[in-house]
């Protein structure tokens, strides 16, 4: 065990000197010291008369409510953040099993209610934009043969897309499919709530005091 203390170190200890609290063969190598550096020992001296005084103040009695505040703000918040949390999964369980419900009935709403097949949707909302930048095109340049060829072009490009949709749909209608998205989603919930930064340790006594 090191004995020979520096000044700087015998200052950084002075304090715990003063509480009792050092060990016994650090504490005789600290008065060793004291005992030989004239600077130090002043410095002990003035620890010690601001120990003294401070010792002679009279105790703060705690309110009676401080208790009862501080126990309340910790169980509040944990229960809010249960509630939360409790709040948070429900819903994404709710979204899921409304999105592959969705997913695997939405065919056959579409053609109740008159509309193109799902699977030719992104498809269609892409030609829409093409055919707009089309159209802004000419009338800003007054000449379609140059933007012509190039946007079929590109029209023919994206209706190659059109079967990714439609057997990424096929595929969501078998109950195998429809189970492993649900495993899927549901594990990236409960990873997202399990794993997300959390600040539960901040809910401790020392936090609960500074807040009120």
């Amino acid at each position: 065990m090191k004995t020979n203390l520096t000044c700087g170190t015998c200052e950084l200890e002075l304090c715990a000197y003063l509480d009792g609290a050092l060990h016994p063969a650090i504490a005789r190598a600290l008065e060793s010291h004291v005992e030989s550096c004239a600077r130090c020992g002043a410095r002990l001296e003035a620890y010690r008369e601001i120990s003294s005084r401070l010792a002679e103040l009279p105790e703060i009695a705690a309110p009676a409510w401080i208790e009862k505040r501080v126990l309340d703000s910790i169980t509040g918040r944990a229960r809010a953040r249960r509630f939360w949390s409790r709040g948070f999964a429900a819903a994404a369980a709710l979204s899921f099993a409304a999105t592959v419900g969705l997913i695997a009935h939405l065919p056959a709403l579409a053609r109740q209610w008159g509309l193109p097949d799902p699977a030719t949707w992104p498809v269609v909302g892409l030609r829409t934009a093409l055919d707009g930048v089309i159209s802004v095109a000419k009338r800003l340049a007054g000449d379609a043969a140059f933007y012509e060829p190039l946007a079929r072009k590109l029209w023919v490009a994206v209706s190659a897309l059109e079967t990714l949709p439609r057997v990424a749909l096929l595929a969501l209608r078998t109950p195998e499919a429809q189970f492993m998205v649900a495993v899927t989603i549901s594990l990236g919930v409960a990873l997202f709530l399990a794993l997300r930064p959390s600040r539960t340790r901040e809910g401790g006594i020392g936090h609960a005091c500074l807040s009120l």
